[in-house]
């Protein structure tokens, strides 16, 4: 973002937007985030200045409470009718109703705009980037949001230039994150840009937070993909995911849709966002990452699984869909994860609190 270039202010103004009826985790974890940071940084030595940052929340409305989803109630320290300039906005998640939610805080669209305006840098959070490309802000550059809404964000604002795998797009003054929990490493990574590194690091290691977290592409599904009405297609999508040994080719397919050849792959194009070959591609992908969770089969066994006879192709294809070898995904999200084995040694640990419990509650019986 424009802010790491070296005419820093000495106080950084930040406003964190609260949005009616939309979660409260990101804002309010976005403030708390750089207030640690913040802590950390003045533990820590520096040969160069740092900015002290003046973070506030400010809601979206004309009154300092934000009724956020669940009835949460969010005090902020000021409003967007209130606030004139700052220097920089981050704006959280919309909640998954994102074109209703626009709606409901469509005052923060004109907002944001004149903030931008008057010289601030613009962040956002998963969906928050569709409240950026309401006002305009994304047309001609790099972004992403949730990987469950990029084709929407895609129709939508067809001057974006998606970036479907990525984390954060930095775009200068304008930057985006993808994922639900991703405003944690845009939190980061604005701490980063700064306060520098070594806070990033140190703060990394206090919130248990991957600075080099996986991309997108690593956690997206195809449900994304059944959404639309062209019964024909949904037929061939059925037939291309009962059979991921032998694959039905196009023309086959074609054949079952009782369309030529053009005009199914125009269609199925059209309905699923993908050609046929690159979604046959996408669900054998999507195969062989459940079989990578669940079980300890070779790379090799499960490409072979999936008709392919060249793992070293398969593999290949895995790194370009996914961002992720899959030895990589493996130790990420596999059985043997890190995280999944403090799940299991936190639940025997709660279990062996259980029993004596138990013991005693059938004795007194």
């Amino acid at each position: 973002m424009a802010v790491q270039r070296s005419a820093v202010p000495r106080v950084l103004r930040i406003h964190v937007l609260a949005l009616r009826d939309s979660t409260a985790l990101v804002p309010i974890g976005l403030m708390d985030m750089l207030r640690k940071a913040a802590e950390v940084a003045r533990m820590i030595p520096s040969a160069r200045r740092r900015p002290i940052l003046d973070a506030k929340l400010v809601a979206c409305g004309p009154g300092p409470i934000v009724t956020g989803a669940g009835g949460l109630r969010i005090h902020c320290d000021a409003t967007i009718r209130s606030v004139r300039r700052t220097d920089v906005v981050l704006v959280p998640a919309l909640d998954p109703d994102v074109i209703e939610h626009l709606a409901l805080n469509r005052e923060a669209v004109a907002w944001v705009r004149r903030m931008h305006q008057g010289g601030a840098d613009v962040a956002s959070a998963c969906t928050g980037a569709f409240l950026l490309g309401e006002a305009g802000l994304l047309d001609g550059r790099a972004a992403t949001t949730h990987w469950a809404f990029q084709d929407l964000l895609r129709s939508r604002y067809p001057r974006v230039r998606l970036r479907p795998e990525a984390i954060v797009v930095d775009e200068g003054r304008v930057c985006t994150a993808g994922g639900a929990t991703s405003f944690l490493n845009l939190a980061l990574y604005l701490v980063e840009r700064w306060l520098g590194p070594e806070v990033a690091r140190a703060s990394s290691k206090m919130f248990l937070i991957d600075l080099n977290k996986s991309p997108q592409t690593a956690y997206a599904i195809l449900a994304g993909q059944r959404t639309h009405r062209d019964a024909a297609i949904l037929r061939t999508q059925d037939l291309i995911e009962s059979n991921l040994t032998r694959t039905p080719s196009v023309d086959e397919l074609s054949k079952e849709a009782a369309m030529s050849r053009r005009t199914f792959v125009r269609r199925f194009t059209r309905a699923t966002g993908n050609s046929p070959r690159d979604y046959v591609q996408r669900v054998k992908v999507e195969a062989a990452k459940r079989a990578l969770e669940t079980g300890d089969r070779s790379v090799g066994a499960i490409a072979g699984e999936l008709g392919y006879t060249d793992p070293v192709a398969f593999r290949k294809l895995f790194v370009r869909l996914t961002g992720l070898t899959p030895a990589d995904y493996r130790r990420r999200y596999g059985a043997d994860a890190p995280v999944i084995q403090q799940v299991r040694a936190a639940r025997r640990q709660s279990q062996r609190r259980v029993r004596p419990t138990t013991a005693l509650a059938a004795s007194a019986g």
